[in-house]
């Protein structure tokens, strides 16, 4: 691995390709949306596992290309040797998503927040920063990371 820089895999359970990764590369920092915080990792960092909420993700590459962002919706990432392992039911590159169906979702879930008993509301706010993350996402430029 080159000097100073992490390891990051990004593991889906939709992708089908032969290296199994929906992303996978050696990059500067990767910062992620935990139920806690914002959280970024780089070189050296402790060994840890943290609990993932829906946010950008930002992939600082360095060089030519500073940045990539993507739409993780909750998941586990694990920081260990200067590898970050990101397991996640859904991450989403800007081009991948269509905005429309993740406006549609942030307001079906509106509706349904104006209705719902306080014991439902806790999934319902889960859904809806869901949604919006997907929405913020959209609206980045394409990742050109090749599918």
């Amino acid at each position: 691995m080159a000097d100073k820089k992490i390891e990051v895999r990004l593991l889906t359970p939709t992708v089908r390709s032969a290296n199994q990764y929906k992303y996978h590369n050696e990059v500067d920092m990767v910062i992620v949306r935990t139920i806690t915080g914002d959280r970024g990792f780089l070189h050296g960092h402790e060994a840890c596992s943290v609990v993932l909420d829906s946010g950008v993700a930002r992939i600082i590459l360095g060089g030519e290309h500073p940045e990539l962002k993507l739409a993780v919706l909750g998941g586990v990432a694990q920081m260990d040797d200067n590898i970050i392992t990101i397991v996640t039911e859904t991450a989403e590159w800007p081009e991948d998503i269509e905005r429309a169906r993740a406006t549609a979702w942030r307001d079906e879930t509106l509706v349904k927040m104006e209705k719902a008993d306080p014991a439902e509301q806790a999934a319902l706010k889960k859904d809806l920063r869901s949604a919006e993350t997907l929405i913020t996402v959209s609206h980045f430029p394409p990742s050109g990371v090749e599918k």
